[in-house]
């Protein structure tokens, strides 16, 4: 899928966190060990909280900028990308989960900050800006969570 507005790849990322929160459901719910799968359920919980917010934004934004036109036309593949991701289905224990969370993370975060480097307009680059903000938020809320859980 190419995007061609800001709202393309919006709904795209909705629809990553969707898949990815399905992805760490699905794993909790096979999980033997119960700290993995606490860790597991835990993630899933962060990507539904993390769906719903850009759902809301979608609802909310400024048409403007959400019809914006990107640049270019950039084929972000929904499988391609969720691949890059692995699955964790050979994850022994918290720091494998933690490997893939950050993996997701980085992707998200790399697209974000390439989008603003690429921004038309000061807002689109604000917006993607603030997009790459809150994902390194979020990584460092979940390895903080994740650690915590991991030394106990």
């Amino acid at each position: 899928m190419a995007f061609r507005q800001v709202r393309d790849l919006l709904e795209w990322v909705h629809d990553f966190h969707d898949r990815l929160g399905k992805q760490y459901s699905g794993l909790a719910e096979e999980a033997a060990d119960e700290r993995m799968k606490m860790a597991l359920v835990f993630l899933a919980d962060r990507e539904a909280r993390l769906r719903e917010a850009m759902a809301a934004f979608l609802e909310d934004a400024d048409q403007g900028l959400l019809t914006t036109w990107l640049i270019d036309s950039q084929q972000f593949g929904h499988p391609s990308v969720l691949e890059r991701i692995p699955p964790c289905l050979g994850c022994h224990d918290v720091q494998d989960i933690l490997a893939n969370v950050m993996t997701a993370h980085q992707t998200l975060k790399d697209m974000y900050r390439l989008r603003a480097e690429l921004a038309e307009i000061p807002e689109e680059a604000e917006l993607f800006t603030q997009l790459a903000d809150q994902q390194e938020a979020e990584a460092r809320l979940q390895t903080r969570d994740l650690a915590r859980l991991d030394m106990y």
